[in-house]
């Protein structure tokens, strides 16, 4: 059985010598920057440099004028309430932005909703303990709420220093089938299908044969105090691919508060 100062010592190997994956971009962020962009170079002269803008953009090789550039910046930084000096490609840019933007977001504007829920609040934790789990995993956890309330309990999150480990999920790099349960409620719901995926898989990787995986997804709502949050649209269709995909049973799928969705997968043991 893996014990805590195992994952930690792993993980502590994997900040040091791994860098941050980032699996796709924030799209609403390379938008408000692609558009900023061409409205900057939209001048006749500069349409077929314009029109070749993409994610490996040298954004601080541009034929810039101060002025241009002044608006350009000023622009952004009012939408994201961000600085920025724009350096790199825009690739880069779009991934640091998103990465500060979500930092702020998540580490100091979102709050927990734990009391609201029906199926993913309080009662989630009768549900895992009747199991006597042996170790639950809670990826993007946030505040940390079912911290001493869930068995054998770890949290990770890579914005809020509640977590007991502050790394990614694709950071996070524990042998196949360390946790017996995974929790992840409104954490793996962001940018592409592809980063989707991707967190998905490897979910499934850490989740021991027989395990249960307990997940809460937004289909597609805004956040009203995070914008440019890129949330994915999660739909019934997409959970069901999933579970045929990665060898999962779809036990329970079910509405629940906030017009969020719940559902709960069991890992094949064949």
């Amino acid at each position: 059985m893996w014990k805590h100062k195992g994952i930690k010592f792993l993980l502590l190997c994997v900040k040091i010598f791994s860098p941050l994956h980032k699996n796709s971009m924030n799209t609403k962020i390379f938008r408000l920057l692609l558009q900023n962009l061409q409205h900057s170079f939209g001048l006749a002269r500069y349409q077929d440099l314009a029109n070749g803008f993409d994610h490996n953009t040298q954004v601080d090789l541009l034929p810039w004028t101060p002025a241009r550039y002044k608006k350009f910046r000023d622009n952004i930084e009012r939408e994201l309430q961000l600085t920025c000096d724009f350096v790199g490609t825009l690739g880069d840019i779009v991934d640091s932005l998103d990465t500060r933007y979500s930092s702020r977001f998540f580490g100091e504007i979102w709050k927990p909703r734990t009391d609201d829920y029906t199926y993913t609040g309080w009662a989630l934790v009768d549900e895992i303990n009747k199991h006597n789990p042996r170790s639950v995993l809670d990826v993007g956890c946030g505040y940390h709420p079912f911290k001493g309330r869930i068995k054998n309990l770890i949290g990770i999150d890579p914005y809020n220093n509640c977590a007991d480990y502050q790394v990614d999920i694709l950071e996070y790099q524990v042998p196949p089938g360390t946790h017996d349960h995974i929790v992840a409620l409104g954490s793996i719901n962001f940018n592409s299908r592809d980063d989707i995926h991707a967190r998905m898989k490897h979910c499934v990787q850490l989740l021991e044969p027989g395990g249960h995986m307990y997940m809460r997804v937004n289909p597609g709502i805004p956040h009203a105090a995070g914008p440019w949050v890129d949330i994915f649209c999660w739909d019934f269709a997409t959970v069901k691919e999933f579970e045929a995909e990665f060898g999962l049973h779809l036990a329970t799928f079910k509405k629940d508060s906030n017009n969020r969705l719940y559902f709960e997968y069991i890992k094949s043991t064949t």
